[in-house]
């Protein structure tokens, strides 16, 4: 009951920032500088260290696939293909929607924690002010797009890797490395990805402001709450990605 708990509070979340975004919508009351702001701290704030982390696993996964391939049938011409499925399927959307949900996820359950325990949200209702149209909408429309625009980067920064420093520890041409690339993949494969990624983009920022509107008072409440945001927007991203991949690659 309590695991369903934690899931139903971030779908109610959900729920209410997709009405008030459309309610928004109709009255011309989009707080835009907010979501640009929003979508600057997610997206080019994360570049760095998600364009880092996708190279080398998919380096990592180039040599892995090449080492087995040697291995088994004695050649590995087939490497590039088998490496750009594995990135645009997994790779890609999986890394980038765990790194972000690590530095964003904790951020979004710090950030509402402090509100919180400060009265800020107290101040808000006050207000007559939304707490879900003033804080989660430009947050949740932030972090998707952000997510969606790491992922398609992601892919193409493990492309270039792939094919420049791939080739060259394998003894190919980046010429011939590339010619390959394409066999297998099509672009239903990187529809599955934008799928994914608009999913895990939803996904972080309701999971994460549910454990921050209801953390525990004082800084250790705060400080497992951005825990707890993580561990568990962590582990509904892979089971989603389960479910996706049975929907739409499994016979």
């Amino acid at each position: 009951m309590r695991e369903w708990n934690q899931l139903e509070y971030p779908a109610l979340l959900f729920c209410s920032s997709f009405v008030g975004f459309v309610s928004s919508l109709t009255r011309r009351e989009i707080r835009g500088r907010e979501i640009i702001k929003q979508i600057y701290e997610c997206a080019v704030m994360s570049i760095p260290v998600i364009s880092f982390s996708l190279g080398i696993v998919s380096l990592m996964s180039v040599l892995e696939f090449s080492w087995h391939m040697r291995v088994v049938l004695r050649q590995d011409a087939l490497v590039p293909a088998f490496s750009l499925v594995l990135t645009i399927r997994e790779v890609a959307p999986v890394v980038t929607a765990m790194l972000l949900a690590s530095r964003v996820g904790a951020s979004i359950a710090a950030e509402i924690g402090v509100m919180k325990i400060t009265e800020q949200l107290d101040q808000l209702k006050l207000l007559a002010v939304s707490e879900v149209d003033y804080l989660l909408v430009p947050r949740w429309l932030g972090c998707l797009v952000a997510n969606v625009a790491l992922t398609l980067i992601s892919i193409g920064i493990a492309g270039v890797v792939t094919i420049f420093i791939g080739a060259r520890w394998m003894g190919y041409q980046p010429g011939e490395f590339y010619n390959s690339l394409l066999l297998f993949t099509t672009g239903y494969d990187l529809a599955g990805a934008l799928v994914k990624s608009l999913c895990f983009g939803t996904l972080i920022p309701f999971v994460s402001a549910g454990y921050g509107l209801r953390c525990a008072l004082g800084s250790q409440g705060v400080g497992e709450a951005a825990t707890q945001a993580v561990a568990r927007s962590s582990l509904l991203i892979i089971i989603i990605d389960l479910f996706i991949n049975s929907l739409w690659w499994m016979p």
